[in-house]
C-alpha cells in the first residue's frame, strides 16, 4: 500500500450548476478560508485545519482550481485524504492543535481580558480539543 504522503486524492470536480452570485460566494469563502488557514499556521489559537477543510468544501462547489491545488499540495493533500477516508486526524496534527490551544490559553490567562470571556474561549478550545482527540488516527485498510 502506498504511503499517505505520496497519495494524491484528487477526484474530478464538476461544480454543481448554480447562479453567479452563489458561485462567487463559495469562491470568496474558499479564498478567505485558505488565507485564514495560512494565518492559522503562524498564529497560535487560529485553527488551520478547520479552515483547510472549509476551503476544500467550498472550492469543491465553485472552484476546481483551488480544490485541485489543495489536494495536490504536499501539506494539505494528506490531511484531506485522511479526512475523506474516515474523518481521520493524525496524531501529529492532534498534538500540534493541543499545543497551539495550550499556548493560546496561557496567553489568554495572562491577558487583561474579562474573566468570563477568557472562560468562554478556553471552554471552546477544550470542546474542540476533545472533538479532535475523538477522531481516529489512521485510515482503515479495506478488507477483501
Amino acid at each position: 500500500m502506498k504511503d499517505l504522503k505520496d497519495t494524491v486524492c484528487v477526484e474530478p470536480v464538476t461544480p454543481p450548476k448554480m447562479g453567479r452570485a452563489k458561485r462567487l460566494a463559495f469562491q470568496i469563502i474558499a479564498v478567505l478560508s485558505l488565507i485564514m488557514a495560512f494565518v492559522g499556521i503562524l498564529v497560535p489559537g487560529i485553527p488551520a485545519t478547520e479552515f483547510i477543510l472549509l476551503c476544500a468544501w467550498s472550492s469543491a462547489k465553485a472552484s476546481p482550481r483551488i480544490y485541485r491545488f489543495l489536494h495536490e499540495n504536499r501539506f494539505t493533500g494528506p490531511l484531506l485524504y485522511n479526512w475523506h477516508h474516515g474523518r481521520v486526524v493524525s496524531r501529529k496534527s492532534k498534538i500540534a492543535a493541543t499545543i497551539s490551544m495550550l499556548v493560546c490559553a496561557i496567553l489568554l490567562l495572562l491577558s487583561a481580558l474579562h474573566p468570563l470571556l477568557i472562560a468562554l474561549c478556553i471552554g471552546c478550545m477544550l470542546c474542540a480539543n476533545i472533538w479532535i482527540w475523538s477522531r481516529p488516527e489512521s485510515v482503515k485498510k479495506a478488507t477483501v
